[in-house]
């Protein structure tokens, strides 16, 4: 009974959390401008965001994950695998890690977290959240723009050319936009780009889709998150490597987890050669040899 009572007050800070938790302010969670959404692993659930509003109560009988938006499509992938061979199921929780990591901050239960960038995991770790935690995966910063690059942006430096509509995760709230803002301030961009400021996302997905409808000329996102669009739909400017950020994505045990030994057959299971390339399938990239810090 008591489980229950927690789940149910899960569910109520994953609904409402983004509605005044610091840095997630705005619409209420699972909306198109948040994207924020707890879904089962389904493969049906992949794509473009489209079902990012489904909303799935943790069952209390698998695993609840926290997990960053923009790693959803392996992800949800690797959650329909572990629960075929387990028979474990896998909820996850996606949303900008930074918001994901106040809800986990006010409800005080789940089992693992999957950031989009290791400041988060670093954050959560220093809080006394993380048991446990491993690399598993990583992810670059890219800049996407319309089919045929009609604003002829070449560089991260052509985002200072004014006039332009551009779109980037919020700067405090998601991995994307984080480094985003990392990478404009090593070009010296940053503060130029800030004034073509058109859509900043909680869902670094939600800018794919915004340059892909003509909403916004720009935006930087991950190059998994590139991966998602066809060439017709965006098309992809790399950002030069002396700019361009690097991301290690790292999974965590919570310490607050009344799952621990399932949580950790997880983990392993996405640090497999197996995940890997399936991560890598995703447009994800190999871990490199950072380690978060415990």
């Amino acid at each position: 009974m008591f489980r229950k009572l927690l789940l149910s007050v899960l569910v109520l800070v994953l609904a409402m959390g983004t509605i005044w938790l610091a840095g997630c302010t705005g619409s209420p969670a699972g909306s198109a401008e948040n994207g924020g959404q707890t879904v089962s692993s389904n493969p049906e659930n992949s794509g473009h965001g489209e079902r990012n509003h489904e909303v799935v109560e943790p069952t209390g009988e698998g695993l609840f994950v926290y997990a960053g938006a923009g790693i959803r499509p392996p992800l949800d992938e690797l959650g329909d695998i572990y629960k075929a061979r387990t028979g474990t199921q896998v909820d996850f929780s996606y949303k900008g890690s930074g918001c994901l990591l106040a809800d986990m901050s006010i409800a005080k239960i789940g089992d693992l977290y999957i950031p989009g960038e290791l400041f988060y995991m670093e954050q959560a770790n220093e809080r006394g959240y993380i048991e446990e935690s491993k690399i598993v995966s990583g992810m670059s910063t890219v800049i996407i723009v319309q089919p045929g690059n009609p604003k002829n942006i070449k560089s991260i430096k052509d985002l200072a050319k004014s006039g332009l509509r551009l779109g980037f995760g919020d700067f405090e709230a998601v991995a994307a936009g984080k480094l985003a803002k990392e990478a404009m301030v090593k070009a010296g961009v940053f503060e130029a780009a800030q004034k073509n400021l058109t859509q900043s996302a909680l869902n670094v997905v939600e800018l794919g889709n915004a340059v892909k409808l003509g909403h916004i000329d720009a935006a930087i996102v991950w190059d998994a998150t590139a991966a998602l669009f066809d060439s017709h739909e965006v098309e992809i400017v790399p950002i030069e490597p002396q700019y361009s950020v690097y991301s290690p994505i790292p999974i965590g045990i919570l310490t607050f987890s009344e799952k621990k030994p399932e949580a950790k057959k997880f983990l392993d299971f996405l640090s497999t050669d197996e995940a890997g390339e399936i991560f890598q399938k995703h447009g994800y990239s190999l871990p490199e040899t950072v380690e978060p810090a415990e």
